[in-house]
């Protein structure tokens, strides 16, 4: 397993999960489904001296809302 750390650039809170870990690597435009039941589309990966951090858009119900935020917020753009 893969474990990432995580950075909200919307909707951040104390119930937002601090880590995700997948099975396999994640890209930028992967839709990830993280603890508290919220999709949401990556739109940046940093790597850094304590690991691999995710930056996320805002949060969504399903795969495809969550890219279409992406897009409104301006955090990802479909290519």
């Amino acid at each position: 397993m893969i474990k990432y750390r995580l950075y909200y650039h919307s909707d951040n809170d104390d119930s937002c999960p601090k880590h995700y870990q997948s099975g396999s690597p994640v890209k930028v435009g992967d839709v990830v489904l993280v603890d508290n039941g919220f999709y949401h589309c990556v739109v940046a990966i940093q790597e850094q001296k304590s690991g691999v951090r995710l930056d996320l858009s805002k949060s969504a119900q399903s795969v495809e809302e969550a890219l279409l935020l992406a897009e409104q917020y301006g955090h990802y753009t479909k290519e």
